[in-house]
């Protein structure tokens, strides 16, 4: 697999995962932090399928970023990064009705023209 495609596959495994966490917290509703309820605030949270699968998804990002890096420069694989925010955007468009202003769009096409010019260099 060439660098290009092997960073891109981590990044989008870590943007599915950011995905499965939001799904996983909308269905927990808002997020206990107080000191009080800390150990009930654990319990719930790693006994939702959807958050699981996204910490799961996280580490494999990381494996596969470790191999990307390992294989090319960190100069040409860190900005394709990049992309994860684009993405996550979408999907949150798409899947959460979140909002999507014509100043978003115009910075994901950015974002999106910028790293194709990179992955060509």
């Amino acid at each position: 697999m060439n660098k290009t495609k092997l960073v891109l596959l981590s990044v989008f495994t870590v943007s599915i995962a950011q995905i499965l966490l939001k799904y996983g917290v909308n269905q927990l509703g808002t997020i206990s932090y107080h000191l009080s309820s800390l150990v009930i605030t654990f319990l719930t949270i790693f006994s939702n399928p959807a958050i699981l699968i996204g910490l799961a998804l996280f580490g494999l990002s990381s494996l596969l970023w470790l191999i990307a890096i390992s294989e090319s420069e960190l100069s040409f694989a860190y900005p394709l990064l990049g992309t994860g925010y684009a993405v996550v955007a979408i999907l949150s468009w798409l899947l959460f009705n979140e909002n999507m202003s014509m100043l978003r769009i115009f910075g994901i096409i950015v974002v999106f023209l910028g790293v194709y010019n990179m992955s060509r260099s």
